[in-house]
């Protein structure tokens, strides 16, 4: 998922910072003290080491910033969630640690990038902090996408009668595609079926979604939008769902990582 978001130019590095950090919990070549071949494991969790020769304790993290802190298995997670923009919040939603135990982690990570992928950090550093109005070309394009669609759906002309099949109907509204058959002279919604028939301020929806896009906490949502706090909870959770129905996936996910 990074690899939507990474500089092609830098996705070298990004991947083997991965590497490097799933790594850890493998087993090492030798003693770091004394290139010393043969060594046992004295405890698992986290994996320990103990040489037959020097008889120093070490693990794949000694001489790094990860030394010492455990559990490190979750560490390419926090990496490849940084890399994709979310921020230490949804992290430690998604992982159930504390805010402490996700920031120690995150800045053992950049740590690690300054040092040994420097244009990787100076790169994740401008990504990540970057104004709210400074979208990655990825989730300009998904938004697009998903305005056309809506455009699309607001905006059709004709539609066949979802209850006889009949091809003789009228609109009969303007702003939401509302149809009337002349054949069976039922009424019925074209937006039936897509979610946005459960959404109202349709003159709206283009501002939510770049609120949306990024990543505007309630408080500003509500100034922007003139809505109450109700409805914007309401409405953030129907968009998501259509974006996903949509198969914007990248767009979908950097929502939810720009969660405040």
């Amino acid at each position: 998922m990074y690899s939507n978001f990474v500089p092609t130019h830098l996705l070298p590095y990004a991947d083997q910072l991965i590497a490097d950090l799933k790594a850890l919990n493998a087993k090492p070549s030798y003693c770091p003290y004394c290139q010393y071949n043969q060594f046992y494991l004295v405890h698992d969790h986290p994996k320990y080491y103990r040489c037959k020769a020097c008889h120093k304790g070490f693990n794949r993290s000694l001489n790094t910033p990860f030394y010492r802190l455990t559990p490190i298995e979750d560490l390419p997670v926090i990496a490849i969630r940084r890399l994709c923009g979310q921020s230490l919040f949804m992290i430690r939603e998604e992982l159930n640690y504390s805010i402490a135990v996700v920031k120690n982690r995150i800045q053992a990570i950049d740590r690690y990038m300054q040092t040994v992928y420097p244009e990787l950090f100076q790169w994740s550093q401008n990504f990540i902090y970057a104004p709210k109005n400074e979208l990655p070309q990825i989730i300009i394009q998904q938004v697009n996408e998903l305005k056309t669609w809506i455009n699309d759906q607001l905006n059709v002309t004709h539609a066949n009668c979802p209850y006889c099949g009949s091809m003789k109907t009228n609109r009969i509204t303007e702003k939401r595609a509302q149809f009337r058959c002349n054949q069976c002279w039922r009424y019925f919604s074209y937006l039936k079926g897509t979610g946005l028939e459960h959404l109202r301020h349709s003159d709206k929806w283009f501002l939510m979604i770049d609120l949306l896009a990024r990543g505007k906490n309630v408080d500003e949502m509500q100034r922007d939008l003139g809505l109450c706090r109700t409805t914007i909870f309401k409405n953030r959770k129907i968009w998501l769902k259509i974006i996903q129905h949509q198969g914007l996936l990248v767009l979908h996910e950097w929502i939810l990582g720009r969660k405040n």
